[in-house]
């Protein structure tokens, strides 16, 4: 059994996106002949919401060197806004780091070190075939690279996100001279977009260095019971009537970089064309403009609900409650292929992604037969991709019933197998010494 140290700042059984990605792919690579043992800081300080999952014990290394500042801010966010405890936390929260700055203590720096000193105290313990990092943080690659070097394993570079300044059609990496290094010194490099490795090879940083796209998955057991499963269409007639009630389901958070405008212009259509009951389902953090667009307009706040985030759990069963998964793309972010995508590909609900034009998300949405894709910047695109899935969201459905190995080819084993395949290839084509 070979064994990779992979170092990472958003560790499985953490909260966020990087974490989630990997929880579901450590329980499968051991039946590929991979273990991969990542180190990084422990959710109990640095999670809102931790999320435990099987094999976290055997193979997550957590470090106990999380700030003072950020612990409490943890602490704080775990809390409703108004909660006593929130308000105190909150207090020492800003004691805290008015102390760390005082002291010259950076909390970022304080975390990568600890990360450093658990993967060598990991090493330690247990062998290791091969150390990794996950970017971002840009700087845990370098971390990485030093741990690797240090015990004398090869290095591979892992890209869940580029580091530079992303534009539409463009790509501006920060510190190309250090990730040019950094990827000289890899034996390989992974990325979680196809579109990133290109532009990584067209700015000439990736050099003679292997590399691989590699896409997130989902994880085998999140069907939901039988009986809550929506029925499916009766083949030959996936199409209903307009006036039908439409329901998306979004979770996640949208921030700024995610303008949702254009797709409140197209709810106010939708409504303003009687085309019936309109029900758009915000779970996660939604930024303030957007809020305020939506408290003040009556014919938005009919149609568009913002809820609190949920457990991955019950964002699965809304997933296969809605009529569609709704996913969106910034419009700067060519190359992101969000997880979001890939996490409810088991529910035969169809999906509206949009995004910007050229993202690598609109195939594989179009091999899938799974949805519509449609530009995130134009009203009138959304409103008719509102419409089609109105009429026609019976034919996905009916699709995935008939169609399943396609969409099987994201399921955690399969995909931990390609990323067995991806190291054993890797070390393979390593130099003799």
């Amino acid at each position: 059994m070979a064994r990779a140290l992979i170092l990472s700042l958003q560790p499985p059984g953490g909260g966020g996106v990087q974490a989630r990605r990997y929880a579901k792919l450590l329980p499968h690579l051991p039946a590929a002949g991979w273990e991969f043992h990542v180190v990084g800081p422990d959710p109990r300080l640095d999670a809102i919401t931790p999320e435990p999952f099987p094999g976290q014990e055997r193979f997550c290394h957590y470090s106990q060197r999380v700030s003072r500042s950020h612990r409490c801010a943890i602490r704080k966010n775990r809390r409703r806004a108004g909660n006593p405890l929130h308000l105190w936390f909150g207090l020492r929260q800003l004691i805290h780091q008015r102390l760390e700055r005082l002291g010259g203590h950076d909390p970022q720096t304080h975390a990568l070190e600890g990360l450093r000193g658990t993967a060598l105290e990991t090493a330690a313990a247990i062998p290791f075939d091969v150390v990794a990092g996950i970017c971002p943080d840009f700087r845990v690659l370098e971390v990485a690279r030093d741990v690797a070097s240090q015990l004398g394993k090869p290095f591979i570079a892992i890209y869940d996100d580029p580091c530079g300044h992303r534009e539409k059609g463009d790509f501006h990496p920060a510190h190309p001279e250090r990730q040019r290094a950094v990827l000289t010194a890899a034996t390989g490099a992974v990325f979680a977009s196809p579109l990133t490795l290109q532009r990584y090879r067209e700015q000439g940083l990736l050099g003679a260095t292997p590399a691989r796209f590699l896409p997130d998955c989902f994880e085998v057991d999140t069907f939901p019971p039988p009986a809550a499963r929506r029925s499916l269409p009766v083949p030959g007639e996936p199409t209903v009537a307009a006036g039908t009630p439409l329901t998306l389901f979004h979770p996640g958070n949208l921030g700024p970089w995610r303008p949702i405008e254009p797709l409140l212009e197209a709810v106010r259509r939708w409504q303003r064309e009687g085309l019936g009951e309109l029900r758009i389902l915000l779970y996660g953090y939604l930024y303030k403009a957007a809020t305020t667009a939506i408290r003040s307009d009556p014919s938005l706040s009919t149609s568009i609900r913002v809820h609190a985030a949920v457990s991955n759990e019950r964002s699965h069963q809304l997933a296969e409650q809605a009529d569609a998964l709704l996913v969106l793309i910034g419009p700067r972010h060519t190359d992101n292929l969000p997880s979001k995508f890939f996490e409810y590909l088991p529910h035969a609900t169809p999906v509206l992604v949009a995004g910007p034009s050229g993202n690598p998300l609109e195939a594989i949405l179009n091999d899938l037969h799974k949805g519509l894709y449609c530009d995130i910047e134009s009203s009138e695109a959304i409103f008719e991709a509102f419409v089609t899935l109105q009429r026609q969201a019976g034919s996905y459905r009916d699709h995935q019933r008939h169609n399943p190995d396609a969409i099987d080819a994201y399921a955690a084993p399969r995909v931990a197998r390609s990323w067995a395949a991806a190291f054993d290839g890797f070390l393979a084509s390593r130099p003799l010494p």
